[in-house]
């Protein structure tokens, strides 16, 4: 701990000589100065006093109206006032309205004074340490709160996260039992459609077939905010990048992709499987919210569910032609 400083400040040399002496034997580091004007310069320099010992009763500024000033200038100091008891209402209302800690009556006690200002130290010790430690108290209780705030963040992050996984898990299942079972398939596509709408929160998806020279847009859904796709042309656009595309294999969409046009975000993903390629699921959303590359999986994930679904539509339409050629050899055999 440093050596508390003590200022004196007394008109009268002699008054200071003496509580230089009287301090002696204490481990103080003394500074002294004539007046209040002097006392005030010596603070405007930078020291820093523990304890302020002044006379009341001095010229041009009074032990009282300098302790007032120095209170601005080092409110943490403990300050007293040596008064006659001629001046003793004047110390007791610098007591009441400067914050002075106390008056010290003129003659003093030398075992007394030494005593007080042993107090006074120890008590600007202790607001001291009560002030460092409200500090630190503040900056852990902040500390406490950004932690809090990261954590309910977290906690909501999650929860989000979660409850979007439950959402795509029974979107998920709800084809899925669509695909126990062969449906038509303008049925499936508006069942995978309107799942990929809900569960991945775009505005509107749609189901793109490529063939050789044409791209065809067999099913639609939107949301009941969906976006206007002719409003700002971004069909001509999705359909001159599939054009360009078409040569590369799956579409040119390989792993998924996405792009802005006239305010909206377009993401774009290859429906299928093994080697067979059926075509594009494209989904939508206002560019303002910009498909993140978790979404971007789930679409691709609906998207392979799609695939699967349509092949197996295929493979019905076939074995329904088969068959019908089949009942027609038969009905040319029975005839014969």
């Amino acid at each position: 701990m440093d050596t508390p400083i003590v200022l004196l400040v007394d008109d009268e040399p002699n008054i200071l000589k003496t509580l230089r002496r009287l301090f002696m034997e204490d481990d103080y580091d003394i500074h002294t100065a004539g007046n209040g004007r002097e006392g005030l310069a010596v603070l405007e320099d930078g020291l820093k006093p523990a304890i302020i010992i002044s006379d009341q009763r001095m010229p041009e500024m009074g032990g009282a109206e300098f302790l007032a000033k120095a209170k601005v200038l080092v409110p943490e100091s403990i300050r007293m006032v040596l008064t006659g008891y001629a001046d003793i209402n004047a110390a007791v209302t610098a007591i009441n309205e400067g914050g002075i800690y106390r008056y010290i009556l003129k003659p003093w006690n030398d075992d007394d004074l030494r005593q007080t200002v042993r107090e006074a130290v120890r008590y600007y010790h202790l607001l001291a340490e009560n002030k460092a430690l409200s500090e630190e108290l503040g900056e852990k209780n902040l500390r406490l709160s950004q932690a809090n705030e990261r954590l309910e963040e977290m906690v909501r992050l999650r929860t989000a996260e979660l409850r979007q996984k439950v959402r795509e898990l029974e979107g998920r299942d709800t084809i899925q039992q669509l695909l126990l079972r062969v449906h038509p398939l303008d049925e499936l596509l508006s069942t995978l459609l309107a799942v990929v709408v809900d569960v991945c929160a775009v505005e509107r998806a749609s189901y793109y077939t490529l063939a050789e020279d044409s791209i065809e847009r067999l099913a639609t859904w939107a949301g009941e905010d969906g976006v206007d796709l002719s409003a700002n042309d971004a069909e001509a656009q999705i359909r001159s990048r599939l054009a360009g595309l078409m040569d590369t294999g799956q579409g040119g969409v390989g792993q998924g992709q996405t792009f802005r046009h006239g305010g909206i975000e377009c993401g774009l993903a290859p429906v299928s499987t093994g080697s067979k390629f059926f075509g594009v699921l494209a989904v939508f959303r206002r560019d303002d919210k910009p498909l993140a590359e978790a979404e971007m999986a789930t679409v691709l994930g609906f998207a392979l569910q799609a695939a699967i679904g349509i092949n197996d539509c295929q493979v019905q339409d076939q074995f329904g032609d088969i068959q019908a050629s089949l009942d027609d050899v038969l009905r040319g055999i029975s005839e014969i």
